[in-house]
């Protein structure tokens, strides 16, 4: 059943941010020089952790065309080494390169989503490049930055293993998303001849290729019209694409003139994660019936698995430092006594207890259950409070899916998000993410996705609020008493501010279903999904029908005949 403009809906948020540069350094330092009291345990993680922030600095100041680049590559390149091939590493010495930096006040790091959110393992790389049938004893590696930052150091460090002499350098390619455009640099250029010279094999890398595959395909056009002939130049990715599929300029013809390999699914896991139930699988244990299943966007699940007792439940949270903000706000939640503690954090995945209890439904409401959720809410706006001047972007996520939606236009005061408790959400207030064992009702899933590639992002706890009484499907009476136990928990009075968090709560959800649904089509889920869209967009289209602007309710009207006749 196809939505129209389902790929036009806006769910992902820009995940580009600006720190200040002495903190980041000054974190790496301190880490290189901690890392000689890491016990053996410990010291994989710290290694990767390590490679990543280190690569983001390397990121930021190729970017900036920084002279300090060169200097950050070479402390990248040793810790990439230490990982992939357990070389010696001279982490003091290290530490000191990094101190001497100069680094910008400010830079700006994007998310390497592989890493933060789809379990890729930087030794998935390593691994690919030892089933290659390379020929050759030179190699030039070009990553595409960000995350080819650090996918390009592992490439070199296990090429450099398999005795080819390795070298690398990163670009960034520009433009539309499905039209990129690569160019080199001089000092890239000479480079690219001093290989070609020694007959190297080119090796372009990065996560991907995503939709359009263009970033790729840049890559080996810039890379031919440098004079490196095409059969020389291979694409090493994370999936192997379907080209037609591929939304690039001519990218099924362009694609399979290159040589393309893609990693295997991820075997670096931590102990014990033995049975996968990822991709839906894990609602077979918790409900006795399909129809009970919760819908749910398959591809974009976390890893997940359980121990062969089922006593333990793995889920990945992030390599580096993503994953260990993740795993600090689980143990928070845990101590605060509404979630379970993580036993570990280890390659990526927090480590859980199986919980055993009964899993919630809408049907459970009651004063008790809402004021436990009030309670947890408040505990969120306390411990979770983050700095959130504004919610720009989150208001152009509302403008722009009210307009794809229902053709009408919002004006900046009518989708104005106020800030006042500015947090990290929990940004999953499903019923089915409550567990209640034996009288105690304890929050999953509470530590991830206030703060991954989706909306919101950082924003006010309204965003919480708003989601209790949408999934919950709280009436006036039931939201009234929530609200109620909010404030006498938290001291915060919301509901000013509420009603345009419930239109962008209910728009969002409606926006991430249709997308959602479009990629599931053909598949039992995308059922589900469409079920769900249309639940969302009838609560978000009720919300819009209550404004007072003629416009507004015309344009909404006309939209749902639409909706009605695709239907």
């Amino acid at each position: 059943m196809p939505l129209d403009g389902a790929l036009n809906a806006y769910i992902f948020r820009d995940g580009r941010i600006r720190l200040p540069g002495a903190a980041l350094l000054n974190e790496l330092v301190r880490r290189l020089l901690d890392l000689s009291d890491t016990g053996p345990q410990g010291r994989r993680n710290a290694l990767l952790d390590l490679l990543l922030r280190a690569a983001e600095l390397e990121c930021a100041l190729s970017d900036e065309g920084s002279t300090q680049s060169g200097t950050i590559a070479g402390i990248t390149d040793a810790l990439a080494a230490a990982l992939v091939r357990r070389e010696t590493l001279a982490s003091a010495d290290l530490a000191f390169k990094a101190g001497m930096l100069h680094i910008p006040e400010y830079v700006h790091l994007t998310a390497p989503e592989g890493f933060a959110y789809y379990s890729l393992h930087p030794l998935d790389f390593a691994d690919l490049v030892s089933q290659l049938d390379s020929k050759a004893r030179v190699a030039a590696v070009v990553g595409i930055r960000s995350i080819g930052t650090t996918l390009s150091a592992v490439v070199q460090a296990a090429l450099r293993s398999m005795g080819i002499q390795a070298e690398r350098t990163t670009v960034r390619p520009a433009g539309h998303p499905y039209d990129r455009r690569c160019e080199f640099t001089e000092d890239q250029l000479r480079w690219i001849a001093t290989m070609l010279s020694h007959r190297a094999d080119f090796f372009v890398v990065d996560e991907g290729p995503g939709m359009s595959g263009s970033s790729f395909l840049s890559v080996g056009d810039a890379l031919i019209s440098a004079g490196v002939p095409r059969s020389k130049i291979s694409f090493l990715g994370s999936r192997d694409p379907y080209p037609p599929s591929l939304t690039a300029r001519n990218a099924a013809e362009r694609w399979i003139t290159f040589r393309s390999y893609s990693t295997s699914p991820t075997r670096h896991l931590p102990r014990g994660a033995e049975h996968f139930v990822a991709g839906g699988i894990w609602r077979a244990d918790v409900y006795p019936l399909q129809q009970q299943w919760p819908a749910s966007w398959l591809q974009m699940e976390r890893l997940k698995f359980t121990s062969e007792a089922r006593d333990l439940f793995f889920k990945f949270e992030g390599y580096g430092r993503f994953g260990e903000a993740v795993h600090r706000r689980a143990i928070a939640v845990a101590e605060a006594g509404f979630g379970p503690m993580p036993l570990r954090f280890e390659e990526g995945f927090g480590v859980y207890p199986m919980l055993r209890g009964r899993t919630c439904s809408k049907t459970d409401v009651s004063a008790a259950v809402l004021q436990r959720i009030a309670e947890y809410c408040a505990f969120r706006a306390h411990a979770f409070a983050t700095d959130v001047p504004a919610n720009a972007n989150l208001e152009e996520m509302l403008r722009f899916n009210v307009k794809n939606e229902f053709g009408a236009e919002l004006s900046a005061q009518q989708s104005e998000l106020r800030v006042v408790r500015p947090v990290i959400a929990d940004g999953r207030m499903l019923p089915h993410k409550w567990i209640d064992t034996d009288g105690a009702l304890l929050k999953v899933d509470s530590a991830i996705h206030g703060d991954d590639h989706f909306f919101p992002g950082p924003t006010d706890i309204a965003w919480d609020l708003a989601g209790v009484i949408v999934e919950w499907e709280l009436d006036s009476n039931a939201t009234c008493f929530f609200l109620d136990r909010y404030v006498h928990f938290s001291g915060d009075e919301p509901q000013p501010r509420l009603q345009t968090y419930r239109l962008a709560y209910s728009i969002f959800r409606t926006a991430f279903c249709k997308m959602a649904a479009a990629n599931m089509q053909g598949s039992e889920e995308e059922a589900r999904l469409v079920y769900e869209y249309y639940r969302y967009r009838e609560l978000a289209q009720s919300f819009l029908q209550s404004d007072s602007q003629p416009t507004i309710a015309k344009a909404v009207a006309e939209s749902d005949a639409r909706a009605l006749r695709i239907a």
